[in-house]
């Protein structure tokens, strides 16, 4: 497994995640008759590998019909990953073996007209020992 496949999968696996969005999650663009809310995500910048451990960073933009609706998903993606020191998601997902999932930076919340939507992205970093991707 990949680590976008990780991410993935954590959030469809997740219940709060799926009360609110469904199966509406997807890596790299939203398709463009889909419902709302949703999740689409994606990885930004580059991966730190150093002494068997890789970090990578991923922007998961929520998007929702109301700024409350697109801020109430990113506040459940927030507590799906939370986790440093022990706490929050963390172990074996699926087959890919998470160190540690945080949230690394909330970017408020971003109108977006041309679609009629509300994005509230987050950025998670997830970080893995490098033997985990396959």
């Amino acid at each position: 497994m990949k680590p976008y496949q990780a991410v993935g999968w954590t959030l469809l696996n997740a219940s709060a995640v799926t009360a609110i969005a469904g199966n509406n999650v997807w890596h790299g663009l939203r398709p463009e008759a889909s419902s709302l809310p949703s999740i689409t995500y994606y990885e930004v910048g580059s991966t730190l590998r150093q002494y068997g451990i890789e970090t990578v960073t991923f922007s998961l933009n929520c998007r929702g019909s109301t700024a409350g609706a697109a801020r109430d998903l990113a506040r459940v993606v927030v507590d799906t990953f939370h986790g440093t020191a022990g706490s929050g998601v963390y172990g074996t997902n699926n087959g890919f073996d998470i160190a540690r999932a945080s949230l690394r930076n909330d970017n408020g919340l971003i109108p977006e007209p041309d679609t009629l939507t509300f994005n509230a992205p987050v950025d998670v970093q997830v970080v893995f020992p490098s033997q985990t991707v396959t």
